[in-house]
Order: structure tokens, then sequence, then C-alpha cells
């Protein structure tokens, strides 16, 4: 059911079904056993995991373009409680998160500041310039985010081309992948990943998602 919310949010999923509620001949993946005796699974957490993504169908909000300050320096902060003093930085080219704060290195203030361009894909969209190594963008590579040199390949413009949307929490921006939609900029485990939540690998667990994959565009740590 979170897979189903997160699709929802995230790539814009109408309805889904589960077939087959009892167990049949071959196939025992239903709630009811064969004879329809045995309930197997626990009935209040089916309807709170249902109620849930219920509720979260009819808070959903625009999923219009988010406008970003083209040629300006911010940096990105997580909006996961708990979680809120880290910013994303890269470090040896692949992407983190990492608390920063006034008495952090100038080091690491500058690897946490991106300026943002128009997309180098898409000018409605944005690409994010590494401070300290100016032509370097941030870019999705099998999954992992982390600094590329733009090699001027088509693949590079798509991969560091991010569109801007309304957070999957309601606040904030979530950055959608410009040549995967659905999927977005997520951190989880302090690295940073293109995630769309269905579950798989660790980086795309449902648990915590939205949140991980929502961010403030906040005041640059190297001005």
């Amino acid at each position: 059911m979170e897979g189903a919310r997160n699709l929802m949010l995230g790539k814009g999923l109408s309805a889904s079904i589960y077939t087959e509620i009892a167990d049949q001949e071959g196939e025992l993946n239903g709630f009811l056993t064969y004879d329809r005796q045995v309930v197997k699974m626990d009935q209040a957490r089916v309807r709170a995991a249902n109620t849930a993504l219920v509720n979260a169908s009819r808070a959903i909000g625009s999923s219009a373009p988010v406008a970003l300050p083209v040629d300006t320096r911010r940096s990105l902060q997580v909006t996961t409680p708990g979680y809120t003093n880290r910013y994303l930085r890269h470090q040896n080219s692949l992407a983190y998160t990492e608390v920063v704060d006034a008495g952090s290195s100038a080091l690491l203030k500058n690897d946490a500041t991106y300026t943002i361009r128009p997309g180098l894909a898409d000018g409605a969209c944005y690409s994010f310039e590494s401070v300290n190594y100016p032509g370097q963008y941030l870019r999705h590579q099998d999954s992992r985010v982390r600094n590329s040199p733009n090699d001027g390949s088509a693949l590079l413009r798509a991969d560091a081309t991010w569109c801007a949307r309304v957070g999957l929490t309601g606040s904030g921006v979530s950055l959608e992948s410009y040549n995967f939609r659905g999927k977005y900029l997520r951190h989880y485990d302090s690295e940073v990943w293109l995630s769309n939540g269905t579950g798989g690998d660790a980086y795309n667990s449902p648990t915590l998602w939205a949140a991980d994959t929502t961010w403030n565009i906040a005041a640059p740590w190297a001005p």
C-alpha cells in the first residue's frame, strides 16, 4: 500500500487492484484461506493501510512546476524530521547529506552550495552547478546521484536536469528526474539517490520516501 501511495504521489497513479482476495489451488497470496474460513491478515493493519492511502489521495497538492531562482546560489536542506540540520553536499564526486552549521569548514560549505541554472536538457526545469567545481553538475547515474562535468552529451544533459515540483509532503520542493519521470532526488542513509519509493533496493524503501524526497531550497552556505 505504501508503494501504491508513492506511485500515486510521484507518478500520478489513479487506481490499483488487489486480485484474488482468497487463496487459490496453487496461489497462496490471499487475505483468506482457500475455504474462506481463516483470515490470514491483521485486519486492523490492512484497514489502517487502506485508510492512509485514501487520506493521502484526498490531500494531494498541486503538481504544477515550482519556480526556482535561476543563476543564484542555494543549498538543499533535508526536511525529514530529525535530520533538518543536514544538507546535500558532494564529496569525491558523490552526493551525500551532512550536518552543516556556522562552524563548518569552508570546504564543506562550498560542497553544500550549488548555483541553480536553467535545465541543460530543458530550460523549463533546472540544473545544479557545483560552486567549487564550475562546469560540474548534479546528475544521476545508475540511480546514484553525483557531480559530473558537462561533457556536452545528450545523456549528461538529461541526467543533470531536474524538474521542481511542490514537495511530496505538501511543502518544500521535490526534484523529479527529467528523463525518469516519477523518480525523485532522495536521501537515504546519508547517501543521495534517484528513487520512486516502490521497494526493492534499500534506497528505494517506501518508508519516509515522501519526506526524504522533499527539500528546502535554503540560503547558500557559500554566498
